[in-house]
């Protein structure tokens, strides 16, 4: 396997990752109320990511894809932490202080409802099975991989 075939998916699902992290938390800030189905939406983002860019889908690209489905739900969660915590009053860059970020992990837990858990374990799916399912159509797959 060569590792410069691996480059652009992942890139394409980091950077669509980090968009849907943006993304759902400005839909949090905006609404104030946290649409758990964004977080399964920045799963098959990152999975359409890595298929398009992807020559052929293997099995490292599904694992790219969910990797960096849950950095962007990461990423979601961390933008409205951080944001509620001191972006409000302090401004949106004051959230990249390292005081806020040393805290995340302290309130971390606090972020993940049993809802949550349920839209995350969707992403992770949707994130493993859909860039085998494209490729697919595309005839591109490099091995017939069950999408269970």
């Amino acid at each position: 396997m060569n590792g410069s075939k691996n480059v652009m998916p992942m890139l394409a699902a980091l950077l669509a990752a980090i968009i849907g992290g943006v993304v759902w938390a400005l839909i949090v800030v905006v609404t104030e109320y946290e649409v758990g189905i964004v977080a399964w939406a920045i799963g098959g983002l990152a999975a359409f990511a890595v298929s398009f860019f992807a020559q052929r889908v293997t099995r490292v690209h599904q694992l790219l894809s969910v990797v960096a489905s849950l950095l962007g739900i990461l990423l979601g969660k961390y933008f409205v932490y951080g944001y509620f915590l001191v972006g409000e009053t302090e401004g949106i860059m004051s959230m990249f202080q390292m005081e806020v970020i040393r805290l995340f992990p302290q309130f971390f837990s606090t972020l993940f409802s049993g809802m949550d858990i349920i839209f995350v374990l969707l992403a992770i799916v949707t994130a493993w099975q859909l860039p085998v399912r494209l490729a697919s159509r595309r005839g591109e797959a490099e091995e017939a991989v069950p999408a269970e």
